[in-house]
């Protein structure tokens, strides 16, 4: 029996004794750092948005994405498609990485080489802007696209996957922290008041809210829809010079409107740049700042939009002439960088995406106060307008056809709006069966836009440039404020359906002839 005893108490000292040793060393080396998140920011560059498919950006976009997630590494994605086609500046993407809070940046550029399909570089910036390493991909020899694109991928793959696993990649500049304890987010003063109790975004219940502290969390990274308000141009626009913005569609947390529909929008032009010589387009870049909140008070956006000049078509005009003059025409070549650039344009109505700058907390008794009352339901048929905005370039009219109809020429700078009852309608610009059809649903009630887009289009093989346009179906607040600056169309024009052939307007362009 004294064995037995003596031999339990051993075995307990031992248990004892490894815990000791194993919660010492676990103090001595201290808390298990997480791995850093990086802001990962990809962007195509000019070439890339002309020649590469759509499909070979996301490919690129998904392969460092689980690059990534495999290596455990948590990521802010964006890329430059929030932009107008243009590349952002540097600077630009490094205020948007610090904004993220990340410690990382990782910029990756998309690109077309005249000897490459396809060239992905990957550059790492630690939260100073100093670059720390760079990747790069590409392939040029394959026969395909398709397998140029695909062989770059692989060994972008291979890349990051030997950067990502080793661990000094990312925590070798890691600044230890001071306190370990959650960040508490920015309270905004909702009465007179300001509260003194700030709940933590990592205490906030996952549908938005605490209900013990009667606050509703917006969280940082929330999109916010904009549609720019004016004009802009890179030949009057000044640096510096405010913008204007409204809201499209309310923004919600749960079941909340916390920022309204058409609520205003605030932003700055950071640089404008105009048109030259030698075909030098112009440039414009747009800083978005605030929003509005529903109880009124201004929320950070973290947002960068920029523009430039749509492409001459100058060098395909001058092969043109050349070949078409057996040459002559090489005499005026040295005047040829005499020829300007265009102007570089953000027209009224252009949407602009963006995201909250960091996490604010609303009264629940305020926002339940001031939520936006439900619009009152419409009756009868729907009013369906169509216009041409009188920007850009383009044909000076077009004709309009809806279903085996033809409504007229709308003018550039014109509209006309029909009133029709529920059902879906076609629209086009000839009859032919080639024609492009935009297809509408007209809703009862409902105020709906038709937009005649004019964007251009420069062809190496055979060398021309010009003109083409489209109907597109536009969200209504964009429609409602581009249209506003088009003219009416005479009153024989504005078409109701008792006026129509009904059985014709909808009549579907698709289908066989009946024999």
């Amino acid at each position: 029996m004294l064995f037995l005893v003596r031999s339990g108490f051993s075995r307990w000292n031992s248990v004892f004794f490894l815990l000791f040793v194993a919660l010492n060393t676990a103090a001595q080396q201290g808390p298990t750092q997480p791995a850093p998140t990086a802001f990962v920011f990809f962007q195509k560059t000019t070439n890339s948005a002309k020649l590469n498919s759509p499909k070979a950006f996301q490919e690129v976009i998904d392969e460092v994405q689980a690059d990534l997630k495999r290596s455990g590494i948590g990521a802010v994605i964006r890329t430059d498609e929030l932009s107008s086609g243009a590349e952002l500046p540097m600077y630009a993407v490094q205020d948007l990485a610090r904004a993220s809070k990340a410690a990382f940046l990782l910029y990756v550029v998309v690109d077309r080489p005249l000897t490459r399909w396809i060239k992905v570089t990957v550059q790492c910036f630690d939260v100073s802007g100093q670059q720390i390493w760079a990747e790069e991909s590409s392939a040029g020899h394959e026969w395909t696209a398709g397998k140029g694109e695909r062989n770059a991928l692989k060994k972008l793959h291979d890349e990051l996957t030997h950067r990502f696993e080793d661990p000094s990649t990312f925590r070798a500049s890691v600044q230890p922290q001071e306190s370990t304890a959650p960040p508490v987010p920015e309270v905004a003063a909702v009465s007179n008041t300001q509260p003194t109790d700030a709940t933590p975004a990592a205490a906030v219940h996952a549908e938005g809210h605490d209900p013990s502290q009667g606050m509703i969390l917006l969280a940082s990274g929330t999109p916010v829809h904009l549609i720019l308000a004016e004009t802009l141009s890179s030949k009057t626009a000044t640096a510096g010079a405010p913008v204007k913005l409204q809201v499209m569609g309310d923004v919600k947390v749960g079941e909340r409107v916390v920022i309204a529909n058409k609520a205003m929008a605030t932003g700055t032009i950071k640089s404008a740049e105009a048109a030259g010589r030698a075909w030098h387009a112009g440039h414009l870049l747009l800083n978005l700042q605030t929003v509005t909140l529903l109880d009124q008070r201004q929320q950070r956006l973290q947002a960068w939009n920029a523009v430039k000049g749509a492409p001459t078509g100058a060098d395909v005009e001058w092969a043109s002439a050349i070949t078409q003059s057996y040459g002559f025409a090489l005499l005026a070549l040295p005047f040829a960088p005499l020829q300007h650039g265009n102007q570089a344009f953000l027209y009224k109505g252009t949407l602009i995406e963006a995201v909250t700058d960091g996490d604010v907390l609303l009264a629940r008794e305020v926002v339940e106060k001031s939520q936006p009352k439900p619009a009152e339901p419409r009756t009868g048929p729907a009013s369906v307008t169509i216009y041409y905005p009188d920007v850009g370039g383009g044909s000076s009219r077009v004709p309009i056809y809806c279903g085996a109809l033809k409504l007229g020429h709308l003018r550039r700078g014109g509209k006309l709006t029909l009133t029709l009852p529920q059902a879906t309608y076609w629209f086009r610009f000839w009859p032919g069966k080639r024609a492009l059809l935009t297809e509408l649903d007209a809703d009862n009630g409902a105020e709906q836009y038709v937009a005649v887009v004019a964007s251009r289009y420069v062809s190496a093989s055979p060398p021309r440039s010009g003109w083409t346009v489209q109907m597109v179906v536009v969200p209504h607040d964009v429609g409602e404020m581009q249209s506003a600056d088009t003219t009416a169309a005479k009153s024989d024009h504005v078409l109701t359906a008792d006026k129509l052939d009904l059985a014709r307007l909808q009549a579907d362009p698709r289908a066989k002839k009946q024999k």
